[in-house]
């Protein structure tokens, strides 16, 4: 599965971004477009190339799902998920895969961290596999989305390929999400699947 990434910067790193990260789905923002309302589902990563972008973003709280690529020296943001660069293009790589993997993914009483959904209320938990977090997590971000979608770029499988393998999945996803007793339902409406509490 290609992951959801927004990339915030008012620089010109598209194409070379897009290049060495081709295994994500980027979206390009304008740094003023960090919006640290929103829920903190979404990952991005923060290009600061020159103080004008540190101004720009040194006002906001920003949230624990965004990275920070930074060019400047002696600058102060008190983040943690910073990283001065200039660094090898291998080490700013591996550091978002880290920053993504590492991420918690929350939604109503649920979070799911390193492949465990654990019911935030009640601390009942349970694993899941790699696809089914990408499929959960796919899930959480967007709040609805096609089965067709789903097949074809998280389970790779052709949409003219008959298959029952996401039924599957989901069926196994439902069960998980009833032995951690959440709220959380999963529903399926035509071809469409809906996250709700």
């Amino acid at each position: 599965m290609k992951h959801i990434l927004n990339i915030y910067t008012n620089g010109k790193v598209n194409f070379f971004l897009s290049e060495f990260l081709s295994e994500y789905n980027l979206y390009f923002l304008a740094l003023d477009q960090v919006d640290v309302s929103k829920e903190k589902s979404r990952p991005g990563v923060i290009i600061l190339n020159n103080y004008e972008d540190f101004n720009i973003i040194k006002s906001k709280k920003l949230n624990d799902n965004n990275l920070i690529l930074c060019s400047l020296k002696n600058i102060n943001l008190n983040k943690n998920n910073m990283l001065i660069t200039p660094k090898s293009i291998s080490h700013i790589r591996t550091r978002i895969e880290n920053f993504l993997s590492s991420l918690k993914i929350s939604f109503h009483d649920i979070s799911i961290e390193n492949e465990k959904l654990t019911n935030v209320k009640t601390n009942f938990f349970c694993y899941l596999t790699k696809v089914e977090v990408d499929i959960l997590s796919f899930l959480i971000r967007e709040k609805v989305t096609t089965k067709n979608y789903i097949k074809e770029n998280i389970l790779n499988i052709k949409n003219s390929i008959q298959t029952n393998s996401l039924d599957s999945h989901l069926t196994r996803i439902r069960k998980k999400m009833n032995e951690v007793n959440t709220s959380v339902k999963i529903q399926s409406k035509n071809e469409n699947l809906i996250i709700t509490t």
